[in-house]
């Protein structure tokens, strides 16, 4: 089996193949958008791309004419060689990552997505931006206002918002100038766009089964059930629970030396979009359900640790109680009781069994982080859906 390294680039993108004894066979430089039909020309082959905006068409491109692919994270490419000794070039770089394809069997390679959690993510990714580009918005009006000494009540989130501004511009002496009705045009379109999207994401949530079972847990809506399916992809990518709180970065980070163990606030990685929304979600089900029993639980965990990390550890169990069920094909019953041990993984049918925690007799140093700081007020103050 041949080793093909492909270095790419927006326009053109240099590619090396060397053979499974280390030979060089191929070196050549050729257009990015003419890679897939290259590829389908070629024996099968492992493709080493590193990760970027394009690898992840290149890795399907590559599946699709029967090679291998594997995507190199960023933070790895370093440690494979490239940049070495502070020479980096295109073709370097890309006889690097076919020659690091044929000394590791089992090279590391981000989680490719499949084609319908792909378009499902340009649609999470659009909103999102839409949503952060009319909270830019209201806040430079409400900054306007602040100025003339003008508060207005209530959430600045949907055209309503602009026709309280403007009836408070009315009131004032100076009137609304243009630069601030040109914002609230731009609001008011913004809205629109927005809920376009919630449409097409309701549609989606219609059709989906698993997010259907989601929303039945407490505090999870569309938009919490449709990213986590989405960034997840595959339930079976984790082997437990213990694995996906590690991916979602839930979990206190760790600064051990010299025999010293030593907790740190949750560790800065994983998806922050889904993370922002599991850690509202929570908020929500802190709430308007603090009887449920993932909250009576969490608010045990308050009680010593305090309300914040609390929060992280209720985001860390409502993530693996949703991933149980989508993996064992389970419906949420707040009814049964954990049998989760500290120091013991639970996997996909335990926590489906027992799918979540009515009030266990002993807190286990698994689910409770030693210590942690939740992310800021923007990710934690509002309720999800």
């Amino acid at each position: 089996m041949e080793h093909i390294g492909i270095d790419l680039g927006a326009r053109h993108s240099h590619v090396m193949v060397i053979s499974e004894a280390g030979e060089p066979t191929l070196q050549r430089r050729v257009k990015t958008e003419d890679l897939p039909a290259w590829l389908e020309g070629r024996p099968a082959s492992r493709v080493v791309v590193e990760a970027c905006t394009q690898s992840p068409a290149i890795a399907r491109a590559s599946l699709a004419a029967g090679h291998q692919a594997k995507i190199i994270p960023g933070t790895l490419v370093r440690a494979l060689g490239v940049g070495a000794r502070g020479i980096k070039t295109d073709e370097r770089d890309a006889e690097v990552l076919a020659r690091a394809s044929v000394r590791i069997e089992d090279l590391p390679s981000v989680h490719i997505r499949s084609e319908a959690s792909r378009r499902r993510r340009e649609v999470i990714a659009a909103r999102s931006l839409l949503v952060e580009s009319r909270r830019s918005i209201a806040l430079s009006v409400k900054s306007w206002l602040r100025g003339r000494l003008v508060t207005l009540p209530g959430r600045a989130n949907s055209p309503a918002f602009c026709e309280s501004v403007r009836r408070a511009a009315e009131a004032h002496e100076e009137g609304l100038p243009l630069a601030t009705e040109i914002l609230l045009s731009n609001f008011e379109q913004l809205c629109m766009q927005i809920d376009k999207l919630d449409e097409a994401i309701e549609e989606v949530i219609e059709q989906d089964e698993v997010c259907q079972r989601l929303m039945k847990i407490p505090g999870v809506g569309p938009q919490v059930s449709l990213a986590f399916t989405t960034h997840i992809d595959d339930p079976a990518r984790f082997a437990n629970a213990d694995h996906l709180g590690s991916y979602l970065a839930l979990v206190p980070g760790e600064a051990t030396t010299g025999g010293k163990v030593k907790r740190t606030s949750t560790i800065k990685a994983g998806p922050a979009y889904l993370k922002a929304l599991l850690v509202q979600a929570s908020w929500s089900m802190w709430r308007a359900r603090p009887n449920d029993p993932m909250v009576v639980w969490a608010r045990r965990i308050a009680d010593r640790r305090g309300k914040r990390i609390a929060i992280i550890a209720l985001s860390r169990k409502l993530a693996t109680v949703m991933w149980a069920m989508w993996k064992s094909g389970s419906r949420y019953d707040p009814t049964l009781t954990s049998i989760a041990r500290a120091g013991e993984p639970s996997t996909a049918a335990q926590v489906a069994a027992f799918i979540v925690a009515a009030i266990p007799q002993t807190d286990t140093a698994d689910d409770s982080p030693k210590t942690a700081r939740t992310t800021s007020r923007r990710q934690t103050g509002n309720p999800v859906d």
